[in-house]
């Protein structure tokens, strides 16, 4: 009993001598908004514990804290998420402040607990499409999509947004009179008129059958993983249906390819077919601090620029962090399905034949990117990156 109390008091003693040098958990997680980072990583290390942001794809040192403060942030982090700061297995929960939610991860390792907090994206049904990074009348086309059904495909590399625009379309298309499904293992806000499935627990393609027979208008699957999953998909947007589904691949041409390699019937997908968009994340340069400069002769004929093209570069200022970014923005492509389009997947056209006709007066992700450079909105150098795939 006396030997309990001691350890009770030394724990009280060790929470106040770390609280003097405490880091609040709402501290931290108002700095991370403030730079706009897109997650916060607690790393345990041989003194305590290192604090680093991820903003605009970079990991920056925020902070160290030593044990006994480490300690205290960790245990709170754990009760604000449930989860338990001692327990030896992988975790994960959410938390919420100011109404934001925040994935938890939690990761034992032999120093500690290695953290990870992911800043989910507020609100996004209600945000914009132009504010994912979307121009003006690519904007509208998918405004129009979303008015009528049919088959929608999002495709891009895991990491690069795919979620978020599949959500936000979903709350845009979605209303109270509309029905709405959303099938994802990560819901990133509520949506007014969507009901949510938990792609973890559930079988896509059972999900999206028994939404048919539910009289759901609005089908949302966050990753079409099998040939079933993309079947019902399919088949739900011949009856009627519109259906967001997205696809790992790199580019829209890619991700028609992966519906083929399913062996998804060439009519069945062209009859089915509103529109495929092909998206990558692409760092965003700091407005206050971006400096103009020509672009080299390597970068210039890379990106096809003239001599002496005035691009801009990163400097770095208090608004960024010292980055010289402030978080990403969008760059999208878009195959319309028009009677051309339909024909030519019918026809088994391959992806060179599908590219030519669909990027003839649209911009693919490469002149996209090549705008965006131009503009100021980023550096040629990630303009290359997705110019070169």
């Amino acid at each position: 009993m006396e030997r309990d109390q001691e350890l009770e008091a030394a724990e009280l003693e060790a929470s106040r001598r770390a609280s003097e040098g405490q880091l609040p958990l709402s501290v931290l997680l108002q700095d991370a908004a403030q730079l706009e980072a897109s997650h916060i990583h607690l790393e345990p290390s041989g003194n305590g514990i290192d604090i680093a942001f991820r903003s605009a794809g970079l990991l920056h040192g925020y902070r160290e804290l030593d044990a006994l403060q480490g300690g205290v942030l960790v245990r709170r982090i754990a009760a604000a998420a449930g989860l338990s700061p001692a327990s030896p297995l992988p975790q994960r929960g959410r938390l919420a402040w100011d109404e934001e939610p925040l994935d938890v991860s939690m990761l034992p390792l032999r120093r500690g607990q290695r953290i990870v907090l992911q800043r989910a994206a507020r609100k996004t049904g209600h945000r914009k499409l132009e504010a994912l990074g979307m121009s003006c009348p690519l904007a509208q086309q998918v405004r129009a999509a979303l008015d009528g059904a049919g088959l929608v495909l999002v495709a891009a590399p895991a990491g690069h947004g795919r979620s978020t625009t599949l959500q936000t379309l979903l709350g845009l298309a979605a209303t109270r009179t509309r029905p709405g499904l959303g099938v994802a293992a990560h819901v990133l806000g509520e949506l007014p008129g969507v009901a949510w499935a938990d792609a973890s627990t559930v079988a896509a393609a059972e999900t999206v059958r028994a939404a048919v027979e539910q009289d759901i208008d609005v089908l949302m699957i966050d990753s079409l993983e099998d040939r079933a999953a993309a079947a019902a998909a399919v088949q739900a947007a011949q009856a009627g249906r519109l259906v967001l589904a997205g696809v790992a691949a790199a580019d829209s041409v890619a991700a028609i390819q992966q519906m083929r390699s399913w062996r998804i019937e060439a009519f069945h997908l062209a009859s089915a077919l509103s529109l495929v968009l092909g998206q990558r994340l692409i760092r965003r340069l700091c407005a206050a601090c971006r400096e103009p400069v020509q672009a080299t002769g390597s970068v210039s004929a890379l990106l096809g620029f003239d001599p002496g093209t005035i691009v801009h570069a990163p400097v770095g200022c208090e608004a960024c962090g010292h980055s010289g970014f402030a978080g990403h923005t969008g760059v999208f492509e878009a195959i319309r399905g028009d009677a051309t389009i339909r024909r030519l997947i019918n026809d088994g056209g391959d992806a060179a034949i599908l590219a030519r006709h669909a990027f003839i007066s649209a911009p693919n992700l490469g002149s996209a990117a090549r705008a965006l450079a131009r503009s100021g909105v980023t550096t040629p150098e990630e303009a290359v990156k997705i110019s070169r795939g």
